[in-house]
């Protein structure tokens, strides 16, 4: 069964205040009219806020599609958050990739960080917003990652990110700790990933007085996309 997702409510909430009548946006409408769906078919929601919907198809017009809720499932809670923040890969294109995947694995929170050799200046988060939602549907998962505008490593630092474990994951020698010996299960966890070029000395200093531990990845040398997407699975295979 086909899964679309219905945003700006809650409908655990929704349901139990009666409100069982409610009209697809219009982007989900467009898919719904591709697939020639009629009167009285069922199909499921998400508010990717963890619930799951079973509806019935109430009024499929031309303008507007219309739909009767008729039972809630919240998905099973994860006992911990993943919270990654990522420097923009030059190429948006493998950022996205990063995007879509670690939906698919589980994160809670992305967070595009402008960093000393960052060669990406500037990023629409709607765009990812668009590609989140649609790993979300593809992947049949009820809870969509909050996608936070981009903001300079230092201001990372400042703000007071709720995780358990703060790691810093950075090409070095004298870094032999790998993540997988340094996370722990069920704990909160913020997951920092630099650019292309890798973070500066300076940056690794400010972040190890700002409470990052410096974690490995392993002996080979990984593109942005694909160390973030490796801390990712990593964090959701140790909380398997």
């Amino acid at each position: 069964m086909h899964l679309f997702y219905l945003p700006g409510k809650n409908l655990g909430e929704v349901y139990r205040n009666g409100e069982v009548l409610q009209e697809l946006p219009a982007d989900e409408a467009g898919h719904l009219r591709v697939m020639r769906l009629k009167t009285g078919e069922r199909l499921r929601l998400t508010d990717g806020l963890g619930n799951f919907a079973e509806a019935i198809l109430e009024d499929p017009g031309p303008k507007k599609f219309t739909v009767r809720i008729t039972g809630i499932t919240p998905e099973d809670p994860r006992s911990f958050r993943l919270i990654m923040a990522v420097a923009p890969t030059k190429n948006i294109a493998r950022f996205e990739w990063f995007i879509e995947k670690a939906t698919e694995f589980g994160v809670d929170e992305i967070i595009p960080v402008w960093c000393e050799h960052s060669e990406r200046t500037k990023l629409r988060t709607d765009r990812l917003q668009k590609v989140a939602v649609a790993a979300m549907k593809q992947s049949l998962k009820a809870t969509l990652p909050l996608i936070h505008e981009p903001v300079s490593l230092q201001q990372l630092f400042k703000r007071p990110e709720a995780a358990d474990h703060r790691f810093i994951a950075w090409i070095d020698d004298q870094v032999t700790l790998h993540l997988k010996d340094s996370c722990q299960p069920r704990k909160d966890t913020l997951v920092l990933i630099g650019p292309e070029g890798d973070f500066s000395k300076q940056e690794v200093q400010q972040a190890v007085q700002a409470d990052f531990r410096p974690v490995s990845l392993g002996k080979a040398r990984l593109r942005t996309e694909t160390a973030a997407l490796t801390a990712c699975f990593i964090v959701n295979l140790i909380n398997t």
